[in-house]
């Protein structure tokens, strides 16, 4: 399908896509901000549900779930990664490098909330729109269904 490769081409629009799956759409890439509000995997989870309720219903809208929870799920990734490596950094500086630490979980901490909003918002948007869309910074750990 040509909007599979929307890394390398210009946003592909799904003339099939009905209305209600471009909403459904939307709100599942929107569904993923809930972790802004309480820093759970609340939003994870409801996109994973939101995806996989409706995922064998269109390609459209398999595509814009798998990608949403990818999302999600690499944010998960990259923010355990981080708490692991600055707590382990404050740990072998016997909390010296907490000096460092600090400030670098505060800016890590502000990234992942930005590119968790602007990430889920433009992923809404184009889905609004009909069109494909990657995530930046993604990881691809739910693969494409082999046609």
């Amino acid at each position: 399908m040509p909007g599979r490769d929307a890394d390398h081409h210009p946003p592909y629009v799904d003339p099939h896509a009905k209305e209600d799956e471009r909403t459904y759409a939307l709100f599942t890439h929107l569904v993923g901000l809930l972790s802004l509000a309480d820093m759970t995997l609340l939003g994870l989870i409801g996109t994973i549900i939101m995806w996989r309720i409706k995922a064998k219903q269109s390609p459209f809208l398999d595509d814009h779930g798998r990608e949403a929870v990818n999302f999600q799920l690499s944010l998960l990734i990259y923010t355990i990664g981080g708490a692991i490596v600055l707590g382990a950094f404050t740990l072998l500086t016997f909390f010296v490098g907490s000096i460092i630490t600090i400030p670098a979980a505060v800016i890590g901490a502000i990234f992942v909330v930005v590119l968790r909003l602007v990430g889920g918002i433009r992923g809404a948007i184009f889905a609004a729109r009909g069109q494909y869309y990657r995530y930046p910074m993604t990881l691809r750990l739910i693969p494409e269904p082999v046609e």
